[in-house]
Protein backbone atom coordinates (compact mmCIF):
# COMPACT_ATOMS: atom_id res chain seq x y z
CA UNK A 1 0.00 0.00 0.00
CA UNK A 2 2.79 2.92 1.11
CA UNK A 3 4.74 2.23 -2.57
CA UNK A 4 0.71 3.35 -4.10
CA UNK A 5 0.47 6.25 -1.84
CA UNK A 6 4.13 7.57 -3.70
CA UNK A 7 3.30 10.96 -4.55
CA UNK A 8 6.78 12.70 -5.98
CA UNK A 9 7.17 16.18 -5.02
CA UNK A 10 5.76 18.77 -7.43
CA UNK A 11 2.78 16.38 -8.64
CA UNK A 12 -0.11 18.53 -9.05
CA UNK A 13 -3.28 16.70 -7.26
CA UNK A 14 -6.57 17.33 -8.54
CA UNK A 15 -8.80 17.36 -5.23
CA UNK A 16 -12.64 17.49 -4.93
CA UNK A 17 -14.01 19.58 -2.48
CA UNK A 18 -15.31 16.20 -0.39
CA UNK A 19 -12.38 14.64 -0.05
CA UNK A 20 -10.86 17.46 1.89
CA UNK A 21 -10.58 17.64 5.31
CA UNK A 22 -10.88 20.15 7.00
CA UNK A 23 -12.29 22.38 3.75
CA UNK A 24 -13.62 25.38 5.20
CA UNK A 25 -14.28 26.84 1.46
CA UNK A 26 -16.04 24.05 0.43
CA UNK A 27 -14.13 23.89 -3.20
CA UNK A 28 -12.14 21.74 -4.76
CA UNK A 29 -8.35 22.73 -5.35
CA UNK A 30 -5.52 21.90 -7.32
CA UNK A 31 -2.41 21.20 -5.33
CA UNK A 32 1.06 20.57 -6.04
CA UNK A 33 2.64 18.39 -3.93
CA UNK A 34 5.03 19.00 -0.90
CA UNK A 35 4.38 16.21 1.39
CA UNK A 36 2.05 13.19 1.47
CA UNK A 37 2.37 10.70 4.66
CA UNK A 38 2.63 7.15 3.97
CA UNK A 39 0.42 5.78 6.60
CA UNK A 40 -3.75 5.91 5.47
CA UNK A 41 -5.94 6.60 8.62
CA UNK A 42 -9.21 5.80 8.52
CA UNK A 43 -8.50 6.50 4.56
CA UNK A 44 -7.45 9.36 4.79
CA UNK A 45 -3.77 10.72 4.91
CA UNK A 46 -1.76 14.25 5.22
CA UNK A 47 -0.86 16.24 2.77
CA UNK A 48 1.00 19.32 2.48
CA UNK A 49 1.43 21.19 -0.57
CA UNK A 50 0.97 24.72 -2.91
CA UNK A 51 -2.37 25.93 -4.27
CA UNK A 52 -0.12 28.78 -5.52
CA UNK A 53 2.20 26.38 -7.43
CA UNK A 54 4.71 27.77 -5.22
CA UNK A 55 5.30 30.94 -7.72
CA UNK A 56 3.89 33.28 -4.86
CA UNK A 57 6.98 35.03 -3.10
CA UNK A 58 5.47 35.74 -0.47
CA UNK A 59 4.05 31.82 0.18
CA UNK A 60 3.66 31.47 3.55
CA UNK A 61 6.36 28.70 4.28
CA UNK A 62 7.27 25.70 2.54
CA UNK A 63 3.60 25.47 1.68
CA UNK A 64 0.42 26.58 2.26
CA UNK A 65 -1.87 24.05 2.17
CA UNK A 66 -2.12 21.37 4.78
CA UNK A 67 -4.74 19.23 5.18
CA UNK A 68 -6.15 15.35 5.43
CA UNK A 69 -6.68 14.19 2.05
CA UNK A 70 -9.09 10.69 0.81
CA UNK A 71 -6.55 8.24 -0.17
CA UNK A 72 -8.87 7.27 -3.17
CA UNK A 73 -8.61 10.79 -4.39
CA UNK A 74 -4.48 10.12 -4.22
CA UNK A 75 -4.72 7.05 -6.30
CA UNK A 76 -7.35 8.45 -8.87
CA UNK A 77 -4.76 11.26 -9.55
CA UNK A 78 -1.80 9.00 -9.76
CA UNK A 79 -3.59 6.15 -11.78
CA UNK A 80 -4.40 9.18 -14.23
CA UNK A 81 -8.16 9.23 -13.80
CA UNK A 82 -7.94 12.78 -12.95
Amino acid sequence: MTDSLHVPVGTLLHLLAWEIAPNPTNRDELVWTVVVDHQPVGGMVRLRGHTCAGLVPDCAGGWCFDARISVAAIRANMSGAR
